[in-house]
C-alpha cells in the first residue's frame, strides 16, 4: 500500500504579477472547478453521519478562526493515504486514511485548523514557488496520484507542493492552529499530539521501506526534531495553553469513527500482483518476483521464470492424526532432516527435508492442516541443491536467497482468506477495551495482522514505538 503524508493548501492568482492574491468570485470558481476534478480523481467516503460530524467540527474552528465568516465545505476523500489540504473557495479536503490516526476529535480539530491557518495566513501569497491557476489543477493530480507526467507545469507545481512552505511558515500555522483551537474550547496541546502522530508514522514506513527496498513519501512538514522535543513548537503551543483545561472529547470521536474502514478503499481492494488467490477454497500465499503459479486439476505448481524449481501444492484430505504423523502415515516418508512442528497462521503443520535418493536433490517438504484439508508442499530444485543461491528476487536488494529460504517463505505466508477479504472490502476498525493481559502483538497474532500487525496497532492507538495498551482503556483493532 502507498501511504504519504501531504498537508497543503491552495491559493492561486490568475496572473503571474498580481502577487498572487485572488477576489473571492475567482477563489469560489477556481474551487468549485477544482472539486469537481478532485472527486473525479478520487472517490468521495459516502458515510452521512461521519460526514456530519467532520462537518460540524470543521465549522466550530471555522467560528473561532481568524476569518469566522468563511463559506467552508468539508469532503472525507475515500482514500486510504494519510492526508488533508485546503482549495481555493473553503474547500476541505481530509483523508479516511488520516482520521484512522487521530485518537480525539481535538486531534482531529488541529488538522483542520493547521490547514485553516495556512489560508489566514495567506502562506501561498506568500511563497515565491507559487504558480499560477491552470497549473495549480494539474498539480492536483500530481499531489494525489504520486505522478509527475501530467505535464511539465503541473511538474514544477507539485514539487513545490511536496517540498512545503518551509519551517517557518509550517511553526507559523501551527501556532495559529493552536490559538484557534483554544478558542473553540479545544486543548491545544492537540496539536502536538497529532504532529507527533504523524511523526511516528514517518518514522515507521522508513523502517518498513527499508525492510522492503521501497522509497515512501512522507509528509513535507515534518523536520528532522520529533514534535516532542521541539522547542519553538512547544513554546508556540505553552502560549496558547494558559488557562486552557478544555476536553479532548474522545468519546464522541470513538462513536463516530466506529466501523471506519482500514485499507485502500471502503468499496474495493485491489489483488496484488505477487500473491497467488483461490476463491473456491479459500487461501491466498505470497510468492517471490520473478515466480508464477497455475492451478490443474490435481494441484497447483509454482515455478521462477527460468524453470530453475518447482513448488507443488497438492490438497488431500487431512485426517485425525498430528501432520507429522500425517507425513509417515499418508505420504509414506518415515524419515526427514531438519523436522519441526510449524504454526502459520495460526495453522498447524510440519516441516522438513527429504532426502534425495540415487543422486537427487534433497526435497522440502511441509504440511498445513486447514479445515478438513491437508495441503501438501513440495518444493524441489532442478540441478542443484536446496542451497544453491536463487537468479529470481529483487534486484535491488541485492537478493541472496536460496531456493529453499523461498520455499519456506512461500508457505510462511500461506493464510485463510475471509468473507470479507474474498468480498474485496477493507477491514474495519473496531474500539474495544483492552484486558490486562492484552499486549499489542498478541492482539496482531489472534487478528492475523502480518509481520507488521503490532507496529500498527501501536501507531493508530498513539502508543508507537513501544507503548502497551492499559486494562480497561478504549483501543482501536483492525478486525
Amino acid at each position: 500500500m502507498r501511504l504519504f503524508i501531504v498537508f497543503f493548501t491552495i491559493c492561486i492568482g490568475l496572473q503571474a504579477n498580481a502577487a498572487l492574491m485572488l477576489s473571492d468570485q475567482q477563489a469560489a470558481e477556481i474551487g468549485r472547478e477544482m472539486y469537481q476534478k478532485i472527486t473525479s480523481e478520487m472517490p468521495v467516503y459516502k458515510a452521512p453521519k461521519l460526514n456530519e460530524y467532520i462537518t460540524m467540527v470543521g465549522q466550530r474552528i471555522v467560528q473561532n478562526s481568524d476569518e469566522p465568516d468563511g463559506n467552508y465545505t468539508f469532503t472525507i476523500l475515500d482514500n486510504a493515504d494519510i492526508n488533508a489540504f485546503a482549495t481555493p473557495g473553503g474547500y476541505i479536503y481530509i483523508n479516511r486514511g488520516l482520521l484512522a490516526y487521530m485518537n480525539s476529535e481535538a486531534q482531529l480539530a488541529a488538522v483542520l485548523s493547521h490547514e485553516l491557518a495556512h489560508i489566514t495566513a495567506q502562506h501561498a501569497a506568500r511563497q515565491k514557488r507559487a504558480q499560477t491557476g491552470s497549473n495549480v489543477v494539474a498539480g492536483v493530480f500530481a499531489i494525489l496520484t504520486g505522478s509527475m507526467e501530467v505535464g511539465e507545469a503541473s511538474a514544477m507545481w507539485g514539487s513545490a507542493a511536496v517540498s512545503g512552505y518551509g519551517r517557518d511558515m509550517e511553526l507559523e500555522a501551527d501556532s495559529i492552529g493552536a490559538k484557534t483551537l483554544a478558542r473553540a474550547g479545544y486543548p491545544p496541546q492537540a496539536m502536538i499530539e497529532i504532529i507527533s502522530q504523524l511523526k511516528d508514522h514517518e518514522r515507521f514506513m522508513k523502517k518498513r521501506s527499508k525492510d522492503s527496498g521501497k522509497t515512501v513519501q512522507t509528509y513535507h512538514g515534518l523536520f528532522s526534531t520529533h514534535p516532542r522535543n521541539d522547542k519553538r513548537l512547544l513554546e508556540m503551543v505553552k502560549q496558547s495553553d494558559e488557562n486552557s483545561h478544555q476536553d479532548p472529547r474522545v468519546a464522541p470521536f470513538r462513536v463516530a469513527t466506529e466501523g471506519l474502514p482500514w485499507g485502500q478503499t471502503s468499496q474495493t481492494t485491489p489483488q496484488r500482483e505477487d500473491r497467488y488467490y483461490d476463491n473456491k477454497l479459500n487461501f491466498t500465499f505470497d510468492y517471490p518476483q520473478g515466480w508464477q503459479f497455475k492451478k490443474d486439476a490435481a494441484r497447483i505448481i509454482g515455478q521462477p521464470v527460468d524453470r530453475s524449481a518447482t513448488l507443488s501444492i497438492e490438497i488431500k484430505a487431512r485426517t485425525v492424526d498430528t501432520p507429522d504423523i500425517f507425513i509417515k502415515k499418508i505420504l509414506g516418508i518415515n524419515f526427514i532432516r531438519k523436522s519441526e512442528p510449524i504454526v502459520v497462521s495460526r495453522l498447524n503443520g510440519h516441516t522438513g527435508v527429504v532426502p534425495g535418493k540415487n543422486g537427487a536433490s534433497d526435497t522440502r517438504l511441509a504440511v498445513l492442516y486447514y479445515g478438513r484439508r491437508a495441503f501438501v508442499f513440495t518444493g524441489n530444485v532442478i540441478d542443484g541443491s536446496l542451497d544453491k543461491t536463487t537468479s529470481t528476487g529483487n534486484p535491488a536488494n541485492n537478493s541472496t536467497d536460496t531456493y529453499d529460504k523461498q520455499f519456506k517463505s512461500i508457505i510462511g505466508s500461506f493464510q485463510p482468506r475471509s468473507s470479507r477479504r474474498r468480498a474485496n472490502r477493507s477491514a474495519p476498525l473496531h474500539y474495544v477495551k483492552a484486558s490486562s493481559a492484552a499486549t499489542y502483538a498478541k492482539l496482531a497474532r489472534q487478528l492475523n495482522l502480518g509481520k507488521y500487525g503490532a507496529d500498527e496497532l501501536r501507531l493508530i492507538n498513539g502508543d508507537y514505538p513501544g507503548g502497551e495498551p492499559r486494562a480497561g482503556q478504549w483501543i482501536k483493532i483492525i478486525r
